[in-house]
């Protein structure tokens, strides 16, 4: 299997979440804590020969059936790589990633019900037919948020920038630089989003220790961002790059499939 370096890929670190929340506290829909760590579940896939977008969309939307029946509802999103580290001789690995996000206790008795129940074990057998996809678990932590956006938000851009800690460097050093810069941009920088993810089940292959994930609600948005890099900002992002290794951002377009309970 090709090195992915857009995807969730790696090795688990244990991390605490360092960045400011957002005020009131607000939830994300599931009733998932801005404050405590997400279980992530990324689906690498490929469509198979013969199998269309609107086939595995289809698909898709019978899964999320079963899911509202048997009490297993997840928010999800599905990733299309728009400006990646791919060129002609290194295409991008993977048509397109999902990512269902969920508490950690969800995602466990979701995926028992999956594949022990015989309406799932039939939907798991045209899963397979439809797509080839690589099943990733990690750890997603919220370092700032707009949560109402991120809660209505449908159609979005998404950067990926993975990075590992440099010698010397702890956690800690990490958690003190990713709270600063939230402390200094307490309204964000164009986006609507700032997550860390850390693989952990099925990540061999990955770029870094962790990703630096910004949602952003469009390409304006992100621009935006770009803007305040060019201006000055640049400074900030090469003193992070003095404490981590870094493979800069890649681009992603990100459309929201579904929020439980809505």
């Amino acid at each position: 299997m090709k090195k992915i370096s857009q995807v969730v890929l790696g090795s688990f670190l244990t991390f605490a979440t360092a960045g400011v929340l957002a005020d009131d506290h607000e939830v994300f829909a599931g009733d998932m804590d801005p404050a405590e760590p997400m279980s992530i579940q990324a689906n690498v896939c490929n469509l198979n020969d013969g199998v269309s977008m609107d086939d595995y969309a289809d698909f898709f939307g019978r899964y999320q059936k079963w899911a509202s029946k048997n009490d297993a509802e997840v928010a999800s999103v599905r990733q299309f790589p728009f400006a990646t580290h791919s060129n002609a001789n290194n295409p991008y690995p993977a048509d397109f990633v999902e990512f269902l996000i969920t508490d950690f206790e969800n995602a466990g008795t979701s995926w028992d019900k999956w594949m022990s129940g015989k309406s799932g074990q039939k939907l798991n057998a045209e899963w397979q037919e439809m797509a080839t996809c690589h099943v990733k678990f990690a750890a997603m932590f919220t370092q700032w948020a707009d949560v109402e956006a991120i809660n209505t938000d449908n159609d979005r851009v998404v950067t990926w920038n993975w990075c590992s800690r440099k010698e010397g460097v702890t956690h800690d050093d990490l958690n003190a630089a990713h709270a600063a810069f939230v402390e200094e941009n307490p309204d964000g920088l164009g986006n609507i989003g700032w997550f860390t993810l850390y693989p952990n089940i099925g990540g061999a292959d990955s770029a870094g220790e962790f990703a630096h994930v910004v949602v952003y609600p469009d390409m304006a948005g992100l621009m935006q961002h770009q803007e305040w890099f060019a201006k000055g900002g640049w400074r900030g992002r090469m003193d992070y790059y003095e404490m981590a290794s870094c493979t800069g951002e890649a681009l992603m377009s990100e459309v929201v499939l579904g929020r439980p309970g809505m």
